[in-house]
């Protein structure tokens, strides 16, 4: 089995200053690819933070992530998977030194392996990642933070993200690679089969009004080309758009 790998990305509608947050990143000859999403930080007196804490945080991972599978080990690919995102948090911990608020920069995101007509993944936080194999759509992802919108009015926003975030012991936590130790907690892995004609999406969660936009039949029949110009030009009949990135790999004999 061959993989064909391509990716976009497009910056968010909401503020012209508030540079695209998001990251991604393949590599076919390896099976390697990934896509990240930075947390958005407040303005600051009217002003975003340039340069943006959230990209260096992204880059910070992305950097450590891919220096540990781009090279070849005979390690699982899970454990592998396991080792790129333990690297990159550290690697985000060193770059939030000296940081002076307890809303530390962070990123969250799917890593992905493609070895032996297996898709191995790990992720943490609520970007997605997709499967569309004999014409059905199936996330392999789940949001994190759907427990904590469901309640959030009751929580201020530094409660959810110094006091709920990163936190395993309570109910509404969910992850974020933010060089808290504690993140591993909230770090997911698993592997699914592939066969010839399979197509794997991993979007940031600014793809999700595109998603649901269309019927999951629909988003299922795109392919790679149709589906990333068609997330990236998708507005909002109301309200501004996120940062949304996508990579689609697909699979052929």
């Amino acid at each position: 089995m061959r993989f064909i790998m391509k990716g976009a990305t497009a910056k968010n509608t909401c503020y012209a200053d508030k540079p695209d947050e998001d990251y991604f990143f393949f590599d076919e000859a390896s099976g390697f690819a990934m896509i990240l999403d930075g947390v958005t930080r407040d303005r600051e007196n009217g002003i975003y933070p340039n340069p943006s804490p959230a990209c260096r945080a992204c880059n910070a991972f992305a950097d450590a992530a891919q220096a540990v599978l781009l090279n070849k080990s005979d390690a699982s690919p899970i454990a592998r998977l396991k080792a790129a995102a333990y690297a990159g948090n550290e690697a985000v911990a060193l770059a939030n030194e000296g940081f002076s608020s307890p809303f530390l920069p962070g990123a969250v995101g799917v890593l992905t392996l493609f070895s032996e007509n297996k898709l191995y993944y790990a992720y943490i936080g609520d970007s997605n990642g997709i499967l569309i194999s004999n014409g059905t759509m199936s996330y392999f992802t789940e949001p994190q933070t759907a427990e904590v919108h469901r309640h959030r009015k009751e929580f201020t926003s530094d409660e959810i993200r110094t006091v709920i975030c990163n936190n395993p012991s309570h109910p509404c936590g969910y992850g974020v690679w933010n060089g808290r130790p504690s993140s591993a907690e909230f770090l997911r892995v698993g592997e699914l089969p592939l066969s010839v004609g399979d197509k794997v999406f991993l979007c940031t969660d600014g793809v999700d009004p595109f998603l649901a936009s269309l019927p999951a039949e629909a988003v299922a029949a795109m392919d790679a080309d149709a589906f990333l110009s068609r997330a990236m030009a998708y507005l909002k009949p109301e309200g501004h758009m996120d940062d949304r990135t996508a990579v689609v790999i697909s699979t052929f004999e």
